[in-house]
């Protein structure tokens, strides 16, 4: 699978879970009335405009998809009952399985947010590494 090849797909699919999300939350916000369910609703069609725009200008810069292009479109044609299957999110917003989803959401994002960390600090340490040795070298004609 090229690199092409998947960042359509996942532009596709990012685009299509940010209007599933978007339906959800004015769904949740008919049964349980607050605000903040009109705030998430708005930022995820505002994230799948945002998507479809660049994958617009994406696709545009690349011209020729092949395959990619078909089975990008051909994903836009499934049937979303299969998408709508999750009792939590289509029964009671306060239940139990809720803060359980809740909560393995956030052990996820704690991962990954430990991961983008781990690389940040691994790359600032091997441009300091870099600067220091730049820096121990500079009066060396033979490094010059």
């Amino acid at each position: 699978m090229s690199l092409k090849f998947f960042h359509i797909v996942f532009i596709t699919l990012s685009t299509l879970m940010c209007l599933v999300v978007g339906l959800w939350a004015l769904d949740a916000y008919r049964t349980d009335g607050s605000e903040t369910w009109v705030a998430l609703a708005v930022g995820s069609f505002a994230g799948g405009a945002f998507l479809v725009v660049y994958g617009t200008r994406f696709l545009q810069k690349f011209r020729k998809l092949g395959v990619a292009g078909l089975l990008a479109a051909g994903t836009l044609g499934w049937p979303a009952d299969d998408a709508l299957a999750c009792a939590v999110c289509l029964g009671n917003t306060q239940s139990s399985l809720r803060d359980g989803m809740n909560a393995g959401i956030l052990a996820l994002l704690g991962f990954a947010g430990f991961m983008i960390v781990s690389f940040a600090i691994f790359f600032i340490y091997l441009w300091r590494k870099a600067r220091s040795v730049e820096t121990a070298h500079e009066g060396d004609p033979v490094h010059a």
